[in-house]
């Protein structure tokens, strides 16, 4: 007994020191900022976390030399997955640079690890408006950067600065360009910070948009405006320290300074119909087996991913699936996806192709290239997937020749017509016989024909009258959608256009797209991507070589959905967050 006893509590210790022993060695030390750049005076929160259930604190003295520390918190959490023990401890510490330059944030020591370098860029203190300063409630903009080119991302930044309490029903508006054709995407949520200046401590909101001008030329934006109440201390109060009712509320509109874009054209002796301008851009494969094993008959799944930062997944090209000798190429419907980091926008395009080979040999897939122009070098690249030389291998005879499927037909089993034919010969037999129930389910049955043909006739009635109140509507529709395709059959892109629009206008009534990357976003992805080309197309120096025939034919056999179209609301002022 005490053996076995023994046994058991070895077992546990060992079952202990596996799990221990696992959970040191998967851990690590991570470390993140949530603001880069940041300005002199501004605090930022760096966050620590370490999988090490043993780890101890962390030492922040190496920080003090660039950084001034504001405060600390601390959080803890486990959880316990097939056996398997992850601790989970996390640091925040809210800091505030010194001295504005390239500064770096040091290896920080807790326990036995130490978190990786971070490499953080401290900007110069800003400086509010000369009729501003002072002032305990201000607005600050800035976009960057501020000459681009068309189609490029732009980072347009917006921030309200308040010493004082915000009221209810306080709110900002969204940035707008009135003289400059733009897609406007907001970058998050409202981000609050702290920041001094001058001596005078700040709750600042920040709220970033991505914004990617459509045209070429010289712009401004429009003022930002802030519409909202404060709660200030009403004057004469002394000795009411903390009274809730020596408060006043004083209503402010502020508006932002305008800001100066130039946006310059596509640079000579570039297709804009691939015009691309992006600060990184990728093009990876993957294959449903690794490395790709090809039979004849068997399928074969190709995925093929463009991610581009500083791009939409609308402006992505679709990948060309061409014919290839010897293969059967099946492509799916494309996935699109965009998502945000501290730079902007990241956009994915992921496109799933279906390989069938049809016979044995040697076939070769060819290469594959995305040119584009690269906002960082101001050059053009490309991205390239080489080709590739594949052996396809003969499948069995059954893959091969596979038979058709048969239909399964319903037969009475035997012993059943051997009864049916035995009560046949009975009633024969029998001089007289009831009628039974007959009648009376013959009388139904022909009731409920009649029933069903007036139905029928009404139905028919109800529809011709409702058609003829829609005829008006769908003539209009016709004609427009002849305007259309003469103007892609006679590739004139700008009454392409005009024509397209007016049809969505009369189509969806109110609201309507309003337009190109509007409607695009109703269509199907490769319609879509027809519609992405021929704004682009627009705004290229010569529109000479844009084809409008393939835009017809995907807008004839893909027209956009009947969808009902969401009423935006009035978004001149979004919901503010609220500094206290």
């Amino acid at each position: 007994m005490v053996k076995a006893r023994f046994n058991q509590f070895l077992i546990l210790l060992i079952t202990a020191l596996g799990v221990l022993c696992s959970t040191q060695s998967s851990a690590s030390l991570q470390v993140q900022v949530d603001r880069n750049p940041v300005a002199v005076n501004e605090s930022f929160n760096l966050t620590l976390q370490s999988t090490d259930s043993s780890s101890g604190e962390p030492d922040l003295s190496a920080l003090k030399r660039d950084f001034d520390v504001l405060g600390q918190s601390k959080s803890s959490s486990f959880q316990i997955i097939n056996g398997q023990v992850t601790h989970n401890t996390q640091w925040q510490i809210s800091l505030t640079p010194k001295h504005a330059g390239q500064l770096q944030i040091p290896a920080i020591p807790v326990g036995g690890q130490s978190s990786p370098p971070l490499s953080l860029t401290v900007t110069a203190a800003n400086q509010a408006d000369t009729a501003q300063q002072g002032k305990n409630l201000f607005l600050e903009v800035s976009a960057e950067p501020q000459t681009v080119h068309v189609q490029q991302q732009i980072i347009f930044t917006v921030r309200l600065y308040s010493a004082l309490s915000l009221g209810d029903g306080s709110s900002l508006s969204d940035p707008e360009f009135p003289n400059m054709d733009a897609v406007v995407e907001r970058l998050g949520s409202d981000h609050p910070f702290q920041v001094v200046r001058n001596g005078q401590a700040y709750s600042v909101i920040e709220r970033r948009y991505a914004v990617f001008p459509q045209q070429s030329g010289q712009f401004s934006s429009a003022p930002v405006v802030f519409d909202g109440s404060v709660v200030e201390a009403s004057q004469g109060g002394a000795g009411f320290m903390f009274n809730p009712f020596n408060q006043s509320t004083r209503h402010l509109r502020l508006r932002s300074k305008t800001i100066a874009f130039s946006v310059k054209p596509v640079p000579p002796g570039f297709d804009s119909s691939q015009w691309l301008p992006a600060s990184k851009l990728q093009l990876a494969e993957q294959w449903s087996e690794n490395p790709p094993k090809f039979t004849v008959g068997e399928p074969i799944t190709r995925t093929l991913t463009i991610t581009a930062n500083g791009l939409t997944a609308s402006q992505l090209p679709a990948l060309d699936s061409s014919k290839i000798d010897g293969l059967k190429l099946y492509p799916d419907q494309p996935t699109l996806k965009d998502n945000q980091d501290g730079n902007g926008i990241i956009g994915t395009r992921e496109q799933k192709i279906a390989f069938i080979p049809t016979r044995p040999g040697n076939v070769t897939l060819p290469a594959i290239e995305i040119k584009w122009w690269n906002v960082n070098t101001d050059k053009r690249e490309v991205a390239r997937l080489p080709a590739r030389s594949i052996t396809i291998l003969p499948g069995s005879q059954n893959q091969i020749s596979t038979p058709p499927p048969t239909i399964p037909t319903t037969e009475v089993p035997a012993p059943a017509i051997l009864a049916t034919h035995a009560s046949q010969a009975a009633g024969a037999a029998i001089a007289t016989v009831s009628p039974g129930w007959w009648p009376w389910l013959s009388l139904l049955l022909g009731t409920g024909w009649l029933l069903t043909v007036l139905a029928w006739w009404w139905q028919a009635r109800k529809k011709s009258s409702q058609t003829g109140v829609n005829t008006a509507h769908e003539e209009s529709l016709s004609q427009l959608e002849k305007q259309f395709k003469k103007a892609c059959l006679a590739n004139d892109a700008s009454q392409a256009k005009t024509q397209l629009l007016a049809w969505a206008k009369q189509r969806w009534r109110q609201p309507s797209p309003a337009s190109l990357t509007a409607l695009a976003r109703l269509c199907e992805p490769a319609l879509g991507d027809a519609l992405v080309q021929l704004d682009r197309a627009l705004y290229a120096k010569t529109q000479a070589h844009w084809q409008g025939e393939p835009l017809w034919q995907l807008f004839r056999h893909h027209k956009p959905k009947d969808v009902r179209i969401k009423t935006e609301k009035d978004s001149s002022l979004e919901p503010l967050y609220r500094s206290s």
